[in-house]
């Protein structure tokens, strides 16, 4: 998927354009670590919903989703993707899929152990 960003667009928009981005990339990683047999993996989800104010936000998420449409528990891989960016900054959005885009462009160096 190729990632334009544009100051136009809308968190939402962004959230849709970088969680299958996002969600690919764990799952390589996973896939990584697993072919290595390493004990050492990243963790998957970058928010502990457990935590008592991450678990308000995260019901309400569920109660209303980006489209506006409830969720049921537990949710999909992607969805909780979408609500991990929905917990970020429009700023912090914009300049991940700015970093997106360049690293599809190649213009973006990354260190090679968090990129397998």
């Amino acid at each position: 998927m190729k990632i334009m960003t544009t100051k136009k667009e809308t968190t939402r928009e962004l959230i849709e354009k970088l969680a299958p981005l996002i969600w690919k990339e764990r799952q390589r990683e996973a896939e990584y670590y697993a072919a290595i047999h390493s004990r050492q993996r990243p963790p998957w989800y970058f928010i502990n919903v457990n935590h008592p104010t991450i678990k308000r936000l995260y019901l309400r998420y569920l109660q209303k989703s980006l489209n506006g449409t409830p969720l049921e528990a537990p949710i999909g891989d992607l969805d909780r993707v979408k609500f991990e960016l929905s917990m970020l900054h429009p700023a912090v959005l914009r300049q991940l899929a700015e970093e997106y885009k360049q690293e599809e462009t190649g213009e973006l160096h990354t260190d090679e152990h968090l990129r397998p």
